[in-house]
């Protein structure tokens, strides 16, 4: 029975190791976010914030994500045309750890419960003398902070601490 089990469990084994040991190394590709920020501040009915100042190339922050998607225009998700101004910066951390940064005119309370996993409040961070909510997924893997000024909403998002996320929050600048 013992050899019975090993001719079956042993190329297993070796299968499982050759497979999730020899994964490949994708490359990330960074983004020039700069064409696509000129176009949401050209438009966007609210000043629109990007991160400045953030150190780059090796060992530092590298851009992968922008978009603007105006009111009215095709929504990114591809489900007809988007209701809001909605703006994305996104990009990886010297640790590899992805931020994201959103601002919409749209519904505060659907874009927080989105991007927190259906979190739930935790609290208050003050980010250079503004007040953010603290959200945090259902397994607090995901943080969120969110500050709601007018009918706009900014929030930033990241598997990462809250001290990480204000530090991200302290670097958003208006153009």
């Amino acid at each position: 029975m013992i050899l019975s089990l090993a001719v079956v469990f042993i190329p297993l084994l070796a299968l499982t190791a050759l497979y999730t040991n020899n994964l490949p190394d994708y490359p990330v590709a960074a983004v020039d976010p700069a064409p696509e920020l000129a176009r949401a501040r050209a438009e966007a009915p609210y000043p629109v914030l990007a991160p400045e100042n953030l150190p780059t190339g090796e060992g530092g922050w590298t851009p992968t994500q922008v978009a603007w998607t105006a009111k009215g225009s095709p929504a990114r998700d591809g489900q007809g045309a988007s209701g809001s101004d909605d703006w994305l910066w996104g990009g990886l951390d010297p640790t590899r750890t992805y931020y994201a940064l959103n601002q919409s005119d749209g519904d505060a309370d659907d874009l927080i419960k989105k991007l927190s996993r259906d979190g739930v409040a935790d609290g208050t961070s003050t980010v250079e003398g503004d007040e953010w909510q603290r959200w945090a997924s259902p397994d607090g893997r995901t943080r969120v902070l969110a500050r709601v000024d007018g009918d706009v909403v900014t929030a930033v998002t990241a598997d990462a601490s809250y001290e990480g996320l204000e530090a991200f929050a302290a670097t958003l600048q208006a153009g």
